[in-house]
């Protein structure tokens, strides 16, 4: 009986910290917002965030409804397709793989659009911010060489507390 109260307890407290973990990601892609600047800023009259094949559940919609980002109104915008991608300024991009990852990261080249995902080696890879845990604390990768080519300019509050990196050769 006691494994069985310990198996559950161990259960529910992982599913806990995953549960806490989506939702650092998602407050944290919109507070990064403040710290990057569009050079090229599209004229939308909303901020938007596109979120590609929503791992999230309802998180976006909890906690950005009645939200402003830059003095806009944020719009969650959700799609499952790279191809389906309109106007946004950034662009959640699930765990996927090395292939898509590649096709993803050539449709956004040269776009401003803060590109953000949980992709392992997504920074090195050409994507501008990574986010990934170490010992339960959230850590952002900012590649700086994509965020220049998607004309973006990160703050050096938001590059103090990044690891930066670079393409892979």
């Amino acid at each position: 009986m006691l494994k069985v109260v310990l198996s559950i307890f161990f259960l529910l407290t992982s599913l806990y910290a995953y549960e806490s973990e989506d939702k650092l990601k998602v407050i944290i892609i919109g507070k990064v917002a403040k710290y990057i600047t569009y050079e090229n800023a599209q004229n939308l009259d909303n901020f938007v965030i596109t979120v590609l094949r929503n791992p999230f559940e309802n998180l976006f919609d909890d906690i950005y409804k009645n939200k402003r980002i830059k003095s806009k109104p944020v719009k969650i915008s959700y799609i499952d397709h790279i191809n389906e991608l309109e106007s946004t300024n950034i662009l959640y991009i699930p765990n996927v793989n090395a292939r898509e990852l590649s096709d993803i990261l050539y449709k956004t080249q040269n776009s401003n659009i803060l590109t953000v995902s949980d992709t392992r080696g997504f920074a090195q890879r050409g994507g501008v911010m990574q986010l990934y845990f170490i010992s339960q604390k959230l850590k952002i990768k900012i590649n700086i060489q994509s965020a220049k080519r998607h004309s973006l300019k990160i703050q050096p509050t938001l590059l103090r507390i990044a690891d930066v990196v670079k393409d892979e050769k």
